[in-house]
């Protein structure tokens, strides 16, 4: 379909923050989240089960705990989960501040301005900043997702392109879902609980 065919059904306008993209990289880091969360638990408890074997050696022998070595690695043991454990818990807000930065380095400012337009046949987003378009047809995405303020389309590349759930004109939260369920049969769809299409 030629540029002059083209109608555009609905728009939205996203500013990038601090605050969105630290839930755009907590809910797309999720999976990696979980399985770090997963093993350092199950790292966890195979320390725990160690020290109640060296507690009972301890006891049998008469030697306080803490004279042993295996003590210490114990406890480093603890620290290197505690360490993983926050990393993961900060990893949201720290990945936002690198981006913060990296936009500041590349731009000038921290905030960025997208404009999306939807059509019948595609997506067109335009970079305010850098005047950069980007055209997207709708088999091109295969995951439709939301945070609190933000919808999140992923690409079959892997890209991550954020929406803000303020920023439609021409339709609204409900609209969005339904139509892009209707428009990307092939993407799987998770929306928040208790939302509706």
């Amino acid at each position: 379909m030629e540029e002059a065919e083209r109608t555009v059904l609905f728009t939205n306008t996203y500013t990038t923050s601090e605050q969105t993209d630290k839930q755009m990289f907590s809910r797309i880091r999720r999976l990696p989240r979980l399985i770090v969360l997963l093993l350092s638990n199950g790292f966890l408890a195979y320390l725990i089960y160690w020290l109640i074997g060296w507690i009972r050696e301890s006891s049998a022998t008469g030697q306080p705990f803490f004279s042993n070595s295996s003590s210490w690695v114990f406890l480093l043991g603890i620290a290197l989960y505690v360490l993983l454990l926050v990393r993961e818990i900060l990893a949201p807000g720290t990945l936002a501040k690198r981006q913060a930065q990296r936009l500041k380095e590349s731009y000038g400012t921290t905030e960025i301005t997208v404009d999306a337009e939807f059509s019948d046949d595609g997506i067109r987003f335009h970079n305010r900043m850098s005047n950069g378009e980007l055209k997207l047809g709708y088999i091109n995405l295969n995951l439709l997702t939301e945070t609190k303020d933000l919808f999140l389309v992923r690409t079959s590349e892997r890209q991550i392109i954020a929406l803000s759930k303020t920023g439609f004109s021409g339709t609204d939260e409900k609209g969005f879902r339904t139509f892009m369920q209707t428009k990307c049969p092939q993407a799987k769809c998770t929306w928040k609980k208790g939302s509706k299409a």
